[in-house]
This record gives C-alpha cells, structure tokens and sequence, in this order.
C-alpha cells in the first residue's frame, strides 16, 4: 500500500470485501462499517422484488409495453398472504424483512442461521432492543428449502456459503417457490438458478445483487431474457435518506478517530 500517511478506511455500509484488511492489519489502519445502517431500505427492497415476482408485475409492464395482448386468464399470479418466509441469516436487513412480512402480509418465518444464538429475536433475548418477532428456527436449510414459498438470503460470503444455493438446492424448494437475493450475488450458482428457472423448476427469482457486477448483458444475456425474474443493479440501500446518514456517519468517524475520541457510531472491523 502506497497511501503511507492513512489512518483510517470507513466504509459507509456493511460489506468490507473491497477493502485490503490484512495490509490494514500489518499497517496499523483502522477499518469501520456501518451494520444496520440500510437495512430498513435493503429489506423494503427485498420486499419490492418478492412482491413484484409473485404478482408477476414487472412481466406484465413488459408485456403491455411490447403491445402484447393479454386475456384474464394470463393474469393469474402468486400471492404471499399468509405464505411462509424462509430467511438465511439473522442480521438486521433480515429482521428488518422478517418484520414487513409479518406486519404486511401475515406471513409465516423459518429461519436457518447455524451461527446465531438460541434466544435471538425472541423475548428471552435480553441483549436485544428490539421487539421479538415470531418465528421457527430451522435445523438444516434443506428443511427451510422445502417449507418456504420465499426464500430470502441474508448471509455473508465466504467459503462455506459460495454456491450455497445451486442445482441441488433449487430441486428441494417447491415449484412455486421465489427465490430472493438481496445478500452477495456469490451465494447463489448462477448458471444453475437460470436452468432452474428456464425449466420452471421454481415460481421465479428477485436479484439485487449479482456474482458479476456491474452487470453487461453479454455476461447476462440468459438471465435478462427470463420473465420469471426481476433484477436489480444492487441499488436495495440506494435511498437519498441512507446514502446521505451514512456518508455522514463516516465522516464523523473519521473525524472522531483522528482526534483521539474514538469511532463514535461505526463498528471497528480492524
């Protein structure tokens, strides 16, 4: 690293893939992020693409723009009142998701989350300020594949998560399944989820995000041609109101760090 006179990185989001921690590490840099803070926008969008897989709308505006005629019995789409939600994760865009989809739609949660501890999101959950939000753990996410109409991925990316939904994984989720992606396109075994839904394998598919971003419609040309998926170019926490708090967040982090305070709202990764 070139940059002699750095201090401090401060991301004004969560994820630190992007950034060298071990060379942070050897030089004494400091690293923050923001936990928390989008995911209110990320889960709305979470919520955004599963409403508009089920109800088939982006389709439809297509359909309608190219002067397709459609008769009623071609509007038929899903619903997710009182359907279940099956969330891969527990962090705070996943509660945040788990809430809007119990409050708006009576939905019922499943989670897997082999990391989290056993009393999180309930009453017992004394660490907790937040409310407790009704749920049923699961203990494999093969369960969680077969009982969930949404299945909504909200884990980090590492070794043991890459490809953690793939050909395998597609099969055990019902026909009429949506598979939500709001986490790290590297979750998810890309070729195998678009012959998953070439074949109809699954209902359809809402993406924020993507293995290959940006996305070029050479990489995507398959994907893109799908109407059973709605995608999106990894814009869940692209709010004026979350790009504006967190930019400030981190400035006063860094500001708070160089003279000595501390890093204030931010979480020290390194």
């Amino acid at each position: 690293m070139r940059a002699t006179k750095l201090r401090i990185i401060a991301r004004n989001g969560v994820g630190t893939e992007t950034v060298p921690l071990e060379a942070c590490r050897e030089k004494g840099i400091a690293v923050t992020n923001q936990p928390g803070s989008n995911a209110k926008a990320v889960a709305e969008q979470a919520l955004v693409l599963a409403i508009s897989v089920a109800r088939r709308t982006v389709e439809f505006d297509r359909r309608l723009r190219r002067g397709e005629r459609m008769p009623s019995i071609h509007w038929l789409a899903e619903t997710l009142e009182g359907k279940t939600l099956g969330l891969v994760g527990m962090g705070d865009i996943a509660r945040e998701f788990a809430k809007k989809a119990v409050g708006a739609f009576d939905m019922k949660v499943l989670v897997y989350s082999p990391t989290s501890y056993p009393t999180k999101w309930t009453s017992s959950d004394v660490s907790s300020e937040h409310a407790p939000i009704p749920h049923r753990r699961v203990s494999s996410l093969d369960e969680l594949l077969a009982e969930s109409d949404v299945v909504s991925l909200h884990c980090p990316l590492n070794d043991a998560t890459r490809n953690l939904m793939s050909t395998a994984e597609f099969a055990r989720m019902k026909p009429s399944a949506i598979l939500i992606n709001t986490g790290r396109g590297g979750l998810v075994d890309e070729p195998a989820l678009i012959d998953a839904l070439e074949r109809n394998e699954i209902y359809g598919a809402g993406l924020d995000v993507l293995a290959h971003e940006p996305a070029t419609l050479e990489r995507y040309e398959r994907l893109f041609r799908l109407e059973n998926v709605v995608v999106s170019p990894h814009a869940g926490a692209g709010t004026h109101q979350v790009q504006v708090d967190s930019c400030v967040v981190a400035v006063e982090t860094c500001a708070s760090y160089l003279r000595g305070e501390g890093i204030g709202k931010s979480k020290r990764v390194v």
